[in-house]
């Protein structure tokens, strides 16, 4: 079956790239009256005689040359040519199969004049025109699906590419915003405009340069100006609402699905509400939709976890989906977004989740010895509940044309509930037991965050220079009970070791955070930046530790020489200067200098209190000549306050953890290299980057087995730990007619030079990663979609010492997907994923295959309606596979998913532009 769909895959795209049609029309654009003029970037389009349906077009190059290629001979086609303030040029064309090609040598165009009698033939508007500092679409010239957005009309423009988080690039320059007839909307979310407003009430996109971003930086290369989409809207829409529900039931075991998320505004009033519910392991909603029509990202986005299955938590907060496991998760939230009328923006948002998640992993790891092999294998089962609350606010005043205000207030709450049993076992490479544990744990955590940031932007007048000045405030309180009971025994002697215990952490941070960022342009060549920023910073860790009494059951006897309370206290301040020289209109220089300082006094409870007093100065410096850019930027940071917990964590006694107070701060000197190019002519996007970074001083794990397999482990400070990364991208874009192929490839690779450190023999271990890949796309006239990818990882491990042995191991990932919109109402669509590992550490079997398959049926008007028959891991694999080297140890780690269940969904998509919101007549119009 995998064979069959990928040589399919393979075979369908291949064609649609490679068959050729044999006609073509070609010539040159120049201006009548001065002929050494030629035309640039003019639009040429063709239609058949006697139809208004556009069947290709293209653009003059920088030299007024055109040539259409791929048509078909046997055909007449009507020419029409458009050139911004030139008139229009008109001329029938056969083709035929004696004289296939067509060169009309160089036509001539004549100035417009302004006559106030023309014409305007709305069927030959030119699918694309290109003014002075704009690039113009004909939204009809590019069709649809009738339950098509904007994304979709943009998917087909030509130049434009859209990432798989939502993200758009037009001619591979970043789009920063998007308009709706010149105005933002939704609080300038650009993706509640494009997944959200139907296509077909655009009549124009046009594309245009960032003024803000250039005003902001008059140094901006052009290949790095941020682009601006406006869209020009058929009928200006002032109120409206739009959203989706959608439930649904399944079977075995009850799974289920339900979700809401609901949108209305009125001129510059948004406000949004959703809930969702599953036990699927989905998401309730994308990312993007929580991140722009739930509002996320207009009060701030500070921390973001996306698994490998698109399951991802914002703030602390789960919006369900995971890759491994089983989960229930639901949520809520409500987000109110307006702009008063001297221009201030205000946002206010709720969001509320909850998960219930129970995991099963089996894992083997081979560590490899000098003294034999060791082999460990866990079965661990969790259950772990989460519960998590955001409040926050945001509020942005332009006090006038150059200066800027924004204040963001935020409250987040996490309370977790986790249980836990835990089953060790090691081995020597004899297969001899060494020792065995059982380790029951209970969690209770409760975890409350506070916020305030204000940021104040000032520019200064005829583009002088900037100031940046942020004031952050936090506090943090991390409070945890972890209840452990376990029983350990060690066969080398024998013995046994029993501990029920309840170690009562409590942390809290508090902080005050000042930077200042201070830009002159002294001429205009040279521009001088001064950057500072200074932090406060108070943390305090407090571990109690308590046995349990077996008299009267409570966790009352108190461990002195396991409870300790550090108490860290000062100051860390970053200071950078830096001088930019732009030597040419492509090639600029920036060096500098940046010194920072650490001040910390540590406390503790039952240890003698010490300082950290450390300054760090290097150079820094930068690079840019045209799509090319280097970056040497040093760094310095203190070890985290948990490595510094002189008690030890014995929470699992076969492998302990001991804290370090004499850890040194970290110091790492890393350089960026990045080149980025768009070819418009040939809409070929590629990509080359890479980053080196040296550190000194870096925090690693001394580890020590004993002869009964107790590990016991220690952070010290170590130099050299070098890490490399590069990568390599290529991707081609070719939109024709109806059809639009992406081809891509490129690799990533890693190596890493770490220093491992066993039973006091130290070696570095060199671990390197490489991972070619290459894909492919095809969509017929959104009829017939089909992509596919493969990746090769290319996994080993080299050790200087002949004490750790060397690993080896391949892995292969395919995945593809065929989506078929036929016949009318009807989609079919189905993905294939297989992954296969070469090692085999505890004859696990390699080879995981991950099949879906689901059938949707279209009605109502503009297919609002969708029900959906979906069929979910048809092999019923049941498993999550990952396999990784660390140190000196490869890990083979399995996971237990939800194997095989069908579902029927039932979703209704909710458009309402322009109608009356509210009301039970008038919520479902469209």
């Amino acid at each position: 079956m995998k064979k069959l769909f990928s040589i399919l895959t393979l075979l369908l795209i291949s064609i649609a790239i490679f068959a050729q049609k044999n006609g073509s029309i070609s010539g040159i654009l120049a201006d009548s009256a001065n002929h050494k003029t030629t035309l640039n970037y003019s639009t040429v389009s063709v239609y058949k005689v006697g139809d208004s349906v556009l069947t290709t077009y293209k653009l003059s190059d920088d030299k007024g040359i055109f040539k259409i290629n791929n048509l078909l001979t046997g055909i007449k086609y009507r020419l029409v040519i458009t050139a911004w303030q030139y008139g229009t040029y008109r001329k029938e064309i056969e083709l035929t199969a004696d004289k296939p090609t067509v060169n009309l040598g160089t036509i001539y165009l004549s100035t417009k004049a302004n006559d106030l009698n023309e014409v305007n033939i709305i069927a030959e508007r030119p699918p694309v025109i290109v003014r002075k500092d704009t690039i113009e679409f004909n939204a009809e010239s590019f069709k649809t699906l009738p339950s098509a957005v904007v994304e979709d009309l943009l998917k087909k423009l030509p130049g434009v590419a859209i990432a798989a988080d939502g993200s758009i690039q037009v001619n591979g320059k970043t789009v920063s915003k998007i308009l709706v007839d010149g105005k933002e909307f939704f609080g300038g979310d650009q993706q509640i405009a494009t997944k959200n407003l139907p296509a077909n009430i655009i009549d124009k996109v046009q594309v245009m340069d960032d003024k803000d971003a250039k005003r902001a930086d008059p140094d901006l290369l052009a290949v790095n100006t941020p682009q601006v989409i406006n869209l020009k809207l058929k009928k200006a829409i002032k109120q409206g609402a739009f959203g989706k529900l959608y439930g649904g039931v399944g079977i075995p075991n009850g799974r289920y699905e339900a979700g809401g998320i609901m949108n209305f505004f009125r001129d510059t009033t948004q406000v949004s509400i959703l809930g969702y519910g599953n036990n699927v392991n989905k998401p309730g909603f994308a990312i993007s939709d929580i991140m722009r029509i739930g509002g996320m990202q207009r009060t701030g986005v500070n921390s973001i976890m996306i698994n490998s299955d698109g399951g991802y938590a914002l703030n602390g907060i789960s919006f369900g989906g995971t890759a491994s496991g089983i989960q229930k998760s639901a949520g809520a939230g409500a987000n109110f977004n307006t702009l008063t009328k001297k221009g201030a923006k205000l946002n206010l948002k709720y969001f509320f989740g909850l998960s219930n998640q129970e995991n099963i992993t089996l894992t083997d790891s081979r560590q490899s010895l000098g003294t034999g092999d060791l082999l460990l294998s866990t079965n661990q089962n969790q259950i772990n509940k989460g519960y998590n609350h955001s409040i926050s606010g945001r509020g942005e005043f332009k006090l006038d044309s150059l200066n800027q205000l924004i204040i963001s207030p935020s409250v987040n709450i996490n309370n977790t509930r986790n249980n836990a049993l835990l089953l060790t076992e090691t081995r020597n490479v004899n297969e001899v037991k060494l020792n065995d544990g059982y380790n029951e744990s209970r969690t209770v955590g409760d975890n409350i965050d506070y916020q305030i940031s204000t940021n104040f932007w000032k520019d200064f007048r005829k583009s002088k220079g900037s100031l940046n000045a942020t004031l952050n405030l936090t506090k943090k309180n991390n409070l945890t009970d972890y209840y452990n009971n376990t029983i350990s025994n060690f066969y080398i002697p024998n013995s046994t070791q029993v501990l029920d215990q309840l170690r009562d952490i409590n942390i809290k941070n508090q902080g005050i955070y000042l930077s200042l960022n201070f830009t002159r342009n002294l001429t205009k060549k040279l521009s001088l930046t001064f950057a500072t920023n200074g932090n406060y910073l108070h943390n305090e860790n407090a571990l109690v530790t308590f046995y349990k009494d077996p008299n009267n059951q409570a966790y009352d006897i108190a461990i002195l020489t396991l409870s300790q309370t550090v108490n860290q206290e000062g100051y860390k301040t970053n200071n950078r200067a830096s001088l930019k020289w732009k030597l040419t209109k492509d090639f600029t220089i920036q060096p500098g200098l940046v010194f920072n300082t650490i001040d910390l006094e540590n406390s503790f409870t039952s240890y003698p209190s010490f300082n950290q007093n450390f300054k760090f100065f290097a150079p820094s410096a930068n690079i840019r000549f045209k799509d090319f850019s280097i970056d040497y930027t040093p760094s310095f940071r203190e070890p985290d306050v948990n490595y510094i917990q002189p008690v030890a964590n014995n929470t699992n006694p076969l492998y302990v953890q001991n804290g370090n107070p004499n850890l040194a701060p970290t110091k790492t000197h890393q350089i960026y290299l990045n080149l980025y190019k768009y070819d418009v002519k040939r809409t070929l996007n590629y990509n080359a980057y890479g980053n080196a970074s040296i550190d000194n001083d870096a925090v690693i794990m001394a580890r020590t087995i004993a002869p009964n397999g107790l590990q016991t482990s220690t952070p010290i400070n170590v130099d050299g730990i070098i890490r490399l990364n590069a990568g390599l991208n290529f991707s081609k874009d070719i939109k024709q007619d109806k059809r639009q192929v992406t081809i891509g490839t490129g690799f990533y690779t890693n190596f890493t030079r770490n220093l491992v450190l066993v039973n006091d023999i130290r070696s570095y271990a060199k671990i390197l990663s490489f991972s070619p890949r290459v894909s492919g796309k095809l969509n017929l006239n959104d009829k017939l979609e089909i992509s596919t990818s493969y990746n090769l990882g290319i996994n080993s491990s080299r050790y200087d010492d002949s004490y750790f042995t060397s690993i080896n191991y391949f892995t292969h990932l395919s995945e593809s997907e065929l989506i078929i919109r036929l016949p009318k109402k009807l989609v079919w669509e189905t993905t294939y994923r297989i992954n296969y590992n070469t090692q085999t550490v505890a004859g696990f079997n390699n080879k995981i295959q991950i099949w879906n398959a689901g059938l949707t049926y279209l009605f109502m008007k503009n297919d609002r309606a969708q029900l959906k028959f979906s069929v979910n891991d048809i092999l019923n694999t049941n498993t999550r596979r990952y396999v990784s080297i660390t140190e000196n140890s490869i890990r083979d780690a399995r996971y237990n998913n939800l194997g095989r269940y069908s579902m029927f969904t039932f979703t209704y998509n909710i458009q309402n532009f322009g109608g009356k919101v509210g009301g039970k007549d008038t919520f479902f119009r469209f």
